[in-house]
C-alpha cells in the first residue's frame, strides 16, 4: 500500500485529531516541510503555519462544534497531481453541512508540496465562466492558426497540460484533440490566489458517452496560465 492509497484517510485524519501532539506529528507527516496550503483567502505554508491552521479548524468545528470531517473515497490522481471532495457532517450523521474540493500537488513520497481548497458549490461570476468557455473551446477550433493566437493570449509560451494520458505543451495537446469532441463547462469556474478551476462535461466525437472531469490550472506572474492538470471524474 502507497502513501496515495492511505492519502484520503490521512487527511480527513489530521483535521479530526483531537490531540495536539498526535496532530501536530500528522501535519508533519502530511505535508512537506514547506508545504503549502491555500484557503480562498489565506495562505499557510511550512509546518508551525499548516499546525495552526489544522488547530483553528479543529477547535472551531469538531471540538467546538461536534462536527466531522470525511472524505467521499473519490481520489482522482495522475502524475503528481490529485482531486477529491469532503465533507463536513454533524457527527457521524449522514447529514451533510458543507462539502470541499482539493487539488494537490505530491512529492515523490505521497506528501503534500501544494494544497488548494475550495469550497463547493462554486459561486456563479460571469467573467470566471465565460474565462473557462474560452479555454475549453480552443479543443475544437480547427483552425491551426486561429488556435494558437487564441492558446498565447491564455497560456505563457511554455505551458504544459498534464492529463492522465501524458504531460505535453498545450498547442500539441490541443491539437491532438479528436475533430467532433466536445467538452462543456458543467456548473461554474471559481477561482483563488494564482488558480483557476471548473469542471467539464465530454461528448465524445464517435458518439459514445458522456463524461465528466475538472479542470485546475496555475498562473505565473505576469497572469498567464503555465500548468494545466485535467481530470476525468
Amino acid at each position: 500500500m502507497t502513501a496515495t492509497d492511505t492519502l484520503l484517510d490521512r487527511y480527513v485524519a489530521v483535521w479530526n485529531e483531537p490531540d495536539a501532539a498526535t496532530r501536530r506529528a500528522a501535519v508533519a507527516q502530511l505535508w512537506t516541510a514547506d508545504g503549502v496550503h491555500y484557503t480562498q483567502t489565506r495562505v499557510f505554508r511550512g509546518t508551525d503555519a499548516l499546525d495552526a491552521r489544522v488547530t483553528e479548524a479543529y477547535e472551531q468545528f469538531v471540538g467546538g462544534s461536534g462536527l466531522l470531517f470525511r472524505h467521499r473515497d473519490n481520489l482522482v490522481t495522475h502524475h503528481d497531481a490529485g482531486v477529491f471532495n469532503w465533507e463536513m457532517t454533524p457527527g457521524k450523521s449522514r447529514d451533510v453541512l458543507a462539502v470541499g474540493f482539493d487539488f494537490v500537488l505530491l512529492d515523490e513520497e505521497g506528501r503534500l508540496r501544494v494544497d488548494y481548497q475550495f469550497n463547493e458549490p462554486p459561486a456563479p461570476v460571469a467573467e470566471l465562466d465565460e474565462l473557462a468557455g474560452r479555454l475549453l473551446a480552443l479543443g475544437r477550433e480547427g483552425d491551426e492558426d486561429l488556435r494558437r493566437k487564441q492558446a498565447a493570449a491564455l497560456y505563457s509560451q511554455d505551458a504544459r497540460l498534464v492529463d492522465d494520458s501524458a504531460e505535453r505543451d498545450v498547442l500539441t495537446a490541443l491539437a491532438a484533440t479528436p475533430q467532433g469532441e466536445v467538452r462543456r463547462l458543467y456548473g461554474h469556474a471559481s477561482t483563488q490566489h494564482d488558480a483557476v478551476r471548473y469542471a467539464w462535461e465530454l461528448f465524445p466525437a464517435d458518439g459514445g458517452p458522456a463524461r465528466t472531469g475538472v479542470d485546475f490550472l496555475i498562473r505565473g506572474e505576469d497572469g498567464l496560465f503555465t500548468a494545466h492538470y485535467r481530470f476525468t471524474i
